[in-house]
């Protein structure tokens, strides 16, 4: 019974300081904090994806057709190259996923045809199965596996694109608030 009373009294502490933690996005996670959150993830997704292979073969149709649907409704965080330099020049926690480095592309067909289904919770990545039919979302498996196969001719083009879409988004900030570009005449 003490030991009972001894757990609950630390849970009921940590229960109380948590809130007083500073938690902004802008702050680097801890350690301790980081694998926490990695593991729960990532055994919550495995214990739930189905185990599938993506039905869609990477033929150029299908690359086009999951490279529109990755830009429309991807892109924005993960961005165009699925570097995870997003669009919204916004600080994420836990961090938008690189989507073409190795850890990303360890996921199997079947874990991220789940996340994309799902979306994770606590976190910006929202679940599209509701929206999106399944061609749709192995489309989008297709070319985010593509990404980390890009020829250097396609990584120009979409870094070209991309420059192209920040300095619009830069007009379209400075139109929208032409006092915060406007000099002080004080």
């Amino acid at each position: 019974m003490i030991l009972i009373g001894a757990v609950l009294a630390v849970l009921i502490s940590i229960l109380r300081l948590l809130p007083s933690i500073n938690w902004p996005a802008t702050r680097k996670p801890g350690q301790m904090e980081s694998k926490l959150a990695d593991y729960v993830t990532s055994e919550w997704v495995r214990r739930h994806a189905a185990k599938e292979t993506n039905p869609f073969r990477p033929t150029p149709e299908n690359l086009k057709s999951g490279q529109t649907d990755f830009e429309e409704h991807c892109a924005t965080c993960h961005g165009l190259d699925g570097s995870g330099e997003n669009r919204f020049e916004a600080d994420f926690y836990p961090p938008v996923a690189k989507l073409n480095d190795a850890d990303a592309q360890e996921w199997s067909d079947g874990e991220l045809y789940f996340i994309i289904a799902n979306g994770i919770p606590m976190t910006g990545m929202p679940g599209f199965a509701g929206n999106h039919d399944a061609k749709e979302i192995w489309g989008m498996i297709l070319w985010m596996r593509h990404l980390a196969q890009l020829s250097p001719r396609e990584k120009a083009a979409l870094e070209s694109r991309a420059h192209i879409s920040t300095e619009q988004h830069q007009k379209m900030m400075e139109e929208s608030h032409p006092e915060e570009t406007q000099p002080s005449h004080k």
